[in-house]
């Protein structure tokens, strides 16, 4: 049986997914305009994800003006677009997590000039798990062939799907797909009766309760770890490795700001993007943040980069510590970066 794939935007659900909470606002970048002794740092966030709301916090804060930087934002719906934007310029730095760093790098190494140059975040997921209706939980091997795993093709969805099954004992390749444009078109797909498996943390994995789906293998169980980095070009590292340092090290600050300020930031982000403030705390804390770049971060590339070309994502094998440099991270955190280059 071979795998299969099946499609399901949120167009084709809009009616469901209007009904559901949590759905981060459309934002343009912001419009303030950048003080003349502050330098501008180009910033490409990604909907949802943490350091849209650290930036944020952070800007209102004065934490970025504090080290001498204004943080022109732009909101993107995925880290294709993110990474995107940086290649071509339009954006300076940005994140990505683990397998869309590996998977980008791979499918454009004879033109590619990103580099990593800073982890935010690098931890075995410390809730959610594999959410499955309840007629399946109680024998996850009775999931092979079935209607199919919600998955963002081209995320790091597929490596936490193949871990998933391969921890069930599933031939991955047999499998079926069903691929979704976000989260939010799972849940509501999930609440029709559609799809069989997901694997889900934070608020998502709430919502997907919610729909009646039952938790069957924890995160832990299933060896799940998530790893985001922070990316630039090789050009505006050279050039503006500085500014670099100081956004780090803004940050770090707004993190530990929002850390210890948690219930006045999670309403003030619900008030900004339209997120349920206990669904940001769900989420939120589901990170473990920490700026620099370790040799375990370096690892966990190296093990994303080994299953993504075995995979056949793409072609050519490559050392992913090629496209790490952590001349930054090393001015803004020192004991941070514990690297092997």
């Amino acid at each position: 049986m071979k795998k299969t794939f099946r499609t399901v935007t949120a167009l084709a659900l809009a009616a469901a997914v209007g009904l559901l909470t949590g759905c981060a606002a459309n934002a343009a970048g912001t419009t303030e305009q950048a003080a003349s002794d502050l330098h501008t740092v180009r910033v490409g966030l990604m909907t949802g994800l943490p350091d849209q709301y650290a930036v944020y916090i952070g800007t209102e804060e004065g934490i970025f003006e504090k080290y001498g930087i204004y943080a022109e934002t732009n909101e993107y719906a995925a880290g294709i677009n993110t990474i995107d934007a940086i290649a071509n310029g339009t954006e300076d730095t940005g994140i990505l997590a683990d397998f869309a760093a590996v998977n980008r790098i791979g499918n454009t190494l004879d033109a590619t000039n990103l580099v990593l140059f800073s982890e935010l975040s690098l931890n075995e997921t410390n809730n959610g798990g594999l959410y499955v209706p309840p007629e399946y939980a109680g024998d996850l091997k009775s999931l092979d062939g079935t209607e199919g795993w919600l998955t963002q093709i081209g995320t790091v969805w597929e490596y936490y799907n193949w871990q998933a099954q391969t921890y069930i004992g599933l031939d991955p390749a047999k499998q079926n797909v069903v691929q979704i444009d976000s989260m939010q078109t799972g849940i509501a797909l999930a609440q029709q009766g559609g799809g069989t498996a997901v694997v889900a943390s934070g608020a998502n994995a709430k919502r997907f309760e919610e729909s009646g789906w039952v938790l069957a293998a924890s995160s832990q169980d299933i060896g799940i770890k998530t790893g985001i980095y922070l990316t630039t070009t090789r050009e505006y590292l050279a050039a503006h490795q500085e500014d670099l340092a100081n956004y780090l090290r803004a940050l770090g600050e707004s993190i530990t700001y929002i850390n210890d300020h948690l219930e006045d930031s999670a309403a003030r982000v619900e008030a900004k993007f339209g997120l349920d403030a206990e669904d940001f705390k769900e989420s939120w804390t589901s990170y473990t943040f920490e700026l620099g770049f370790t040799e375990a971060g370096a690892a966990h590339l190296d093990e994303v980069n080994a299953w993504a070309y075995g995979e056949g994502k793409y072609d050519t094998a490559y050392n992913i510590r090629d496209f790490i440099d952590t001349s930054a991270a090393e001015i803004a955190f020192p004991d941070n970066v514990t690297y092997n280059k």
